[in-house]
């Protein structure tokens, strides 16, 4: 387990090594400064309110469950914002501990661990917004709310692995 937790470590602090080298790389050009990617990045599904939002009539939302979902949304932003600003220091934190000449690795390991934590603490905070929400829909939209995410994914080229959610092994 400690071993583990010493490799996740370990290539964390590469992948944020490689972006600072990358940051300095793209400090150097001149030009514009590259477009940012979305609150979630590159690869990641947009949130499920937008997606609701998008397709409410396609999914038969009716207004009760739209205005229930915005109620939702708007009770978790102060909490996930709160947690994205975290997040932000710890990383501004981190990019401080790496940019020394020989940085203190017990530093960087308890910073790296308050990282994670947070993002762990976000994840928690999205995934109970997530079924919050899906407590609302109904079982058919639920399965159309997966139908349109499967759909998105083959657009994106992405391939889904495994049988559907809930469903039943062939044969």
């Amino acid at each position: 387990m400690r071993r583990q937790a010493t490799w996740q470590a370990f290539l964390f602090l590469i992948l944020i090594l490689q972006a600072l080298m990358a940051a300095g790389a793209s400090a150097q050009r001149p030009g514009p400064p590259p477009q940012r990617p979305g609150p979630r990045g590159p690869g990641h599904p947009p949130p499920l309110e937008h997606v609701l939002e998008r397709h409410a009539d396609q999914l038969g939302l009716d207004a009760e469950t739209r205005a229930e979902i915005d109620r939702l949304v708007s009770a978790a932003r102060p909490e996930s914002d709160a947690l994205r600003e975290q997040l932000r220091a710890l990383h501004d934190e981190m990019r401080t501990l790496l940019s020394r000449d020989v940085p203190d690795e017990e530093a960087v390991m308890t910073q790296a661990e308050r990282i994670g934590n947070a993002e762990t603490a976000m994840q928690k905070n999205q995934l109970r917004s997530m079924l919050h929400i899906r407590a609302l829909l109904t079982p058919e939209q639920r399965a159309e709310l997966v139908r349109i995410h499967e759909e998105r994914q083959l657009r994106r080229g992405h391939q889904r692995r495994g049988p559907p959610p809930h469903s039943d092994p062939p044969g």
